[in-house]
């Protein structure tokens, strides 16, 4: 039975699912699902990842205690992406140990989420 669960797509309660589709399109994710049959949802992702928007009046985000991390392969292109797009950001250093270093790029959504851009180690 370790295979029955083959894959995570959560789905992010927003007032305004077309501006929050914007934001990660400028991130380098695209729609993978936007139909008459569910209004107010848009599904994003790309070959990796893929996640839900979902309309819902009133809903605050940022009050939701959930922070959004997202695995990047080049931060330095993330941070590129953000600047192209005139998003405000602010990079950190994370130094868990001596041989480990790694930079995230902190970034808020148009809805309100906290959107870390972690950077991933390179694959050996």
């Amino acid at each position: 039975m370790s295979d029955l669960i083959t894959k995570l797509v959560p789905i992010l309660h927003v007032q305004d699912p077309d501006a929050e589709r914007r934001f990660y399109e400028q991130l380098g994710l695209r729609t993978t699902y936007e139909g008459p049959e569910y209004p107010g949802f848009i599904a994003i992702g790309n070959d990796a990842v893929e996640f839900g928007l979902s309309r819902r009046p009133g809903v605050d985000p940022a009050a939701s205690g959930l922070t959004w991390q997202l695995g990047v392969s080049d931060v330095d292109a993330a941070i590129t992406a953000c600047e192209q797009s005139g998003l405000r950001f602010e990079v950190t250093v994370e130094r868990p140990r001596e041989d480990w270093t790694y930079r995230i790029v902190k970034v808020q959504s148009p809805n309100g989420m906290e959107v870390l851009l972690e950077e991933q180690a390179p694959p050996d």
